[in-house]
């Protein structure tokens, strides 16, 4: 199975782009089926309209330029690209509802899959990559997005000592790459910092993650300032927010050093 959004586990090809990119990921995959020939013609002819916009829409997206933006290595768009047009199935996570949902769309009318016998033909959606608000640079280089965290996954954490606290209490999830380039370690503090505000929080480490991408719950830490700087974008379809996402970089917490 094909999973647009997770990370490579096993045998199961599963990838994360970066937080956004979701649509330039799918438009990359579109425009791969296209160019290797493994577009259902048939079925777009007789089926479909206005793939002849989608092909100019999606052109630009080359696998060089999806590398830059998505994060994805070129090996893995093109592998997605044909085991999506094998039929594979294929499930997508971490992106804006309405856009993702109307690219990924795109995908099963490119390969005819999922669609049966109708009176109308069915559109191509013409689904335009709006990139994140707040761009990452050196200065704030780890893209952090907010959202929700399934009760599931606080089982998992670790009962008693440190782990359990993290249950509790709001903490900011590295990959195991940026914990070891900030010289963090799970529990500790460590100010977050946005071109708006700062906060501080512990540190998870998630394996899930890809370097450069950090997540935080919506529930903010006591005594701090996070409300006001994560960046609230727009669904450009349906107007509907779309997710909070920012440019923030870690800071490690100085040591206060204990008197006898």
């Amino acid at each position: 199975m094909t999973e647009l959004g997770t990370h490579a586990i096993g045998s199961v090809l599963r990838i994360r782009p970066n937080a956004g990119s979701e649509v330039p990921m799918a438009h990359a995959i579109g425009r791969e089926i296209i160019r290797a020939g493994l577009a259902d013609r048939e079925f777009i002819d007789r089926a479909t309209q206005g793939f002849e916009e989608y092909r100019r829409l999606v052109e630009p997206w080359t696998v060089s330029l999806a590398v830059k933006v998505t994060g994805v290595p070129a090996a893995a768009i093109r592998e997605l690209a044909q085991a999506y047009a094998r039929g594979e199935p294929f499930r997508a996570f971490d992106g804006t509802e309405h856009e993702e949902d109307r690219a990924l769309i795109n995908l099963s009318l490119l390969t005819g899959r999922g669609h049966t016998e109708r009176e109308r033909r069915t559109p191509f959606h013409l689904v335009r990559h709006t990139p994140p608000v707040d761009l990452t640079d050196e200065e704030f280089p780890v893209r952090l997005t907010k959202g929700r965290r399934p009760d599931s996954y606080n089982a998992l954490l670790p009962k008693g000592g440190s782990g359990s606290s993290l249950r509790r209490a709001e903490c900011v999830e590295l990959s195991p790459e940026d914990a070891e380039r900030y010289g963090v370690v799970v529990s500790e503090q460590v100010r977050v910092a946005t071109r708006r505000g700062s906060t501080t929080a512990p540190v998870w480490v998630d394996p899930a993650l890809r370097p450069g991408v950090a997540f935080m719950t919506g529930r903010s830490p006591e005594s701090s300032d996070a409300n006001q700087w994560p960046v609230r974008t727009s669904c450009p379809i349906a107007g509907a927010v779309e997710f909070e996402a920012a440019a923030i970089r870690i800071e490690k917490m100085p040591v206060v050093a204990i008197g006898n």
